[in-house]
């Protein structure tokens, strides 16, 4: 035999083999280890069915701490604010906030700042468990004088939506005595003008203001006050229980500039006359006047005149005259009309007019010419040309106002 032999038979055997494997069908069932049935069972398994296989087949670690990475505390609060409407001044108040934990781990609590005259009590627990309430109580005293307050205190969570929560009280200072309006304005008077006006003296709490009492700490000379008693129309806007108007009269005889007044009020309600220290607590309110009157006169608006209130033309012609000057003014006239009564000018010759440009707010136009063919001639000096314009005006009786003899034209006719 051949040395080679065996290697023959060896090859000769692997092929038969792969033969066989080729020609044999192929087996779907074989090489899948599940059969349709058992296919169609998984395929319409439920995501229900799925989770809890994926579940069971899950060790007890890993489940545990996908819960822990899934569970998160939810903080909710029925109110985070509350009204208490109106309250006595010094009183000493509390309110209680309630925090519900609707999450599925613990809510934890920590207390936050709080505005000055706010207290924050404590929690009742630090901690709150899933489906429990805690409770935040907040005290404090009402410092306020009166009016409306606002107290706030601050809560931090866990709670990643809401790391912090902040709890409102809020609401009105009682005013036992008050006034609609602290200080009265009188802009822009003239003289004689004698305006009023009325300021609501009230309380939100008391039944009565009894005698009122006024103590004068600046003083007006002539200004008038005098009270009497509000009507549940005039309370109404101000909420008030009782009350007075008090009505303030500007006297006519007022010199012109700033005058400044102050009245103090008191109550003496008969309810406060058996309280501690009722002296102490007396309510007391001050109102300011300010006042100005104008010193009316005539203000002009023009580039021509200078600051000693001349008007230089220089030489003119005595054949052809000057241009026509036009010279805007504005005068106080106040709420009685302006009006020019008489021209006074010199030289005669001199053509003047005035001209309404605006008569309901004061404003006129001042118009001067040379006329042509006037004689030769020099106004400086002592004959300097000159222009006022008179009035029966009740306080601008002449323009230009004051002492000057109005305005001053230097020039002279060639």
């Amino acid at each position: 035999m051949s040395r080679f032999m065996p290697l023959v038979i060896l090859l000769i055997s692997v092929v038969a083999a792969g033969v066989l494997w080729l020609s044999g069908p192929f087996d779907s069932q074989a090489s899948n280890p599940l059969t349709e049935n058992q296919t169609q069972e998984v395929a319409s398994e439920t995501p229900q069915k799925q989770e809890e296989q994926i579940q069971q087949d899950t060790p007890a670690g890993a489940q545990e701490s996908t819960q822990k990475s899934t569970a998160y505390p939810i903080a909710v609060t029925p109110k985070t604010s509350y009204d208490f409407g109106v309250l006595p001044r010094f009183t000493q108040a509390q309110h209680i906030f309630e925090i519900h934990n609707d999450g599925t781990a613990p809510l934890e609590l920590k207390q936050g700042p709080s505005s000055c005259s706010c207290t924050l009590l404590g929690l009742d627990t630090s901690k709150v468990m899933p489906g429990e309430t805690a409770e935040i109580k907040l005290e404090w005293t009402l410092k306020f004088k009166e009016g409306p307050f606002s107290q706030s205190a601050v809560i931090y969570t866990n709670d990643p939506e809401r790391k912090e929560i902040e709890f409102v009280v809020q609401g009105l200072t009682e005013t036992r005595l008050g006034l609609s309006e602290t200080e009265v304005v009188f802009s822009s008077l003239y003289p004689g003008d004698s305006p009023t006006k009325e300021v609501l003296l009230y309380s939100r709490t008391l039944k009565s203001l009894g005698e009122v009492s006024q103590n004068i700490k600046a003083e007006i000379p002539g200004f008038n006050v005098t009270l009497h008693e509000a009507s549940a129309e005039d309370l109404k806007e101000v909420e008030g229980r009782c009350g007075y108007i008090i009505k303030v009269e500007v006297p006519s005889e007022l010199d012109s500039g700033d005058h400044v007044g102050q009245i103090q009020f008191t109550a003496h309600p008969e309810e406060l006359a058996n309280e501690e220290n009722a002296e102490m607590r007396t309510p007391t309110v001050t109102l300011n006047i300010d006042l100005r009157v104008k010193d009316p006169g005539a203000k002009f608006f023009s580039p021509l005149i200078d600051g000693w209130g001349r008007i230089k033309l220089g030489e003119v012609s005595s054949e052809k005259g000057s241009e026509l000057l036009k010279i805007n003014f504005r005068v106080d006239q106040g709420s009685t009309p302006w009006k020019v009564t008489k021209i006074n000018k010199h030289p005669e010759f001199l053509e003047v007019k005035v001209v309404p440009l605006d008569q309901e707010h004061g404003m006129f136009q001042l118009q001067i010419q040379v006329p042509p063919g006037t004689p030769e001639g020099n106004y400086y000096g002592q004959t300097i040309g000159r222009i006022a314009l008179e009035s029966d005006h009740p306080y601008i009786p002449r323009v230009p106002s004051g002492k000057r003899i109005g305005i001053a034209l230097e020039f002279h006719v060639k």
